[in-house]
């Protein structure tokens, strides 16, 4: 395996291990990335890719579809076999969600119900494992979660194959806000004994964008890992604009045995048209890949990803290959 492929690797598990592609309460999964306009029934995303012959391919590479109320009922990715179908009930609220993909170690179900107010339950069963989860919530006088407590039953066959039993996780988050609303702190701990496994503080500039988020996390084998997100803003790029242009982010995770970082840097060419430059690192593997790309818009809705090639000493980039998304209508 090259070490292109081997990186590429590493940050696709990288990702999944900080935001799962289906865990519990994750229920935006497979959302489109960007704006849904009304009446959407359908997006279909169109990959073209310029071979070394100066050929050009085109196939669908994804799909989106949307009830009347826009909420996404069905995800697919056609090359790799992987599918997220989601219902909802008649408040919107999401009620069932379905994944398979290949052989992943997270396919399955899982049934969503709503008892009471201030209480959801989940139903899991996914490959590997099942699960009863109850979490019950509690809000300020304006709507913002202030607390989470979570009851968590797990029965795991493919990290506990001898033991078989359940295990039960039992916890609380805890959410404060600033005078404007926005969230400052997040906390976790373990109950019984009310040890803090998690905390994730916030800060804003004056337009109440985010400038820092950074999560420490306490393993059960008394190692850590700190996740640093920082974000940059430009000034006014067009007339009418109330908050600066998001400049750069930066996140890095440090952890016992390595430091990883993947950075975005951002510019705006002319308008409907972001430029975005990544940068993964990681002393893992003592290895860095780069990357740039284009969102071109048009009437708020992202038509067109296009994709550049790295470009050498005294050597312009070129374009390798583009997305195209097609907008159905009900």
């Amino acid at each position: 395996m090259s070490k292109n492929k081997i990186l590429t690797l590493f940050f696709t598990l990288l990702i999944f291990h900080f935001y799962p592609c289906f865990a519990q309460d994750d229920y935006s999964f497979a959302d489109f990335v960007s704006n849904v306009p009304p009446n959407t029934k359908e997006i279909i995303a169109w990959s073209s890719e310029i071979t070394d012959k100066g050929d050009t391919t085109t196939s669908k590479s994804e799909y989106w579809q949307y009830d009347k109320s826009k909420n996404l009922i069905l995800w697919a990715e056609p090359k790799n076999y992987c599918e997220i179908h989601k219902r909802y009930d008649n408040q919107n609220r999401i009620i069932f969600l379905e994944k398979y993909c290949n052989e992943s170690s997270d396919n399955g179900m899982i049934t969503i119900f709503y008892p009471s107010k201030n209480t959801i339950i989940e139903k899991h069963g996914l490959s590997g494992y099942s699960a009863l989860i109850k979490r019950q919530t509690s809000y300020n006088s304006k709507g913002k979660l202030i607390r989470e407590e979570v009851y968590d039953s797990l029965y795991d066959e493919v990290f506990n194959p001898s033991g078989n039993e359940y295990k039960i996780y039992h916890f609380v988050m805890v959410y404060k806000y600033d005078k404007n609303d926005n969230l400052i702190e997040k906390n976790r701990f373990n109950l019984p004994e009310l040890t803090t496994k998690e905390t994730t503080k916030y800060t804003y500039n004056k337009y109440n964008q985010i400038l820092k988020e950074e999560i420490n996390t306490k393993q059960d084998n008394g190692s850590f890992n700190t996740s640093i997100t920082k974000y940059s803003y430009y000034g006014y790029l067009h007339e009418g604009e109330t908050k600066p242009k998001i400049s750069v982010i930066n996140e890095t995770s440090i952890s016992d045995y390595s430091t990883e970082s993947n950075t975005k840097e951002y510019s705006y060419p002319q308008k409907n048209v972001v430029e975005v430059k990544t940068t993964q690192m990681s002393t893992l593997i003592n290895q860095t890949s780069k990357e740039t790309y284009q969102l071109i818009y048009k009437d708020n809705r992202l038509i067109r990803k296009k994709y550049f090639s790295t470009p050498q000493k005294n050597q312009d980039k070129k374009v390798i290959g583009w997305i195209d998304y097609q907008y159905e209508a009900v």
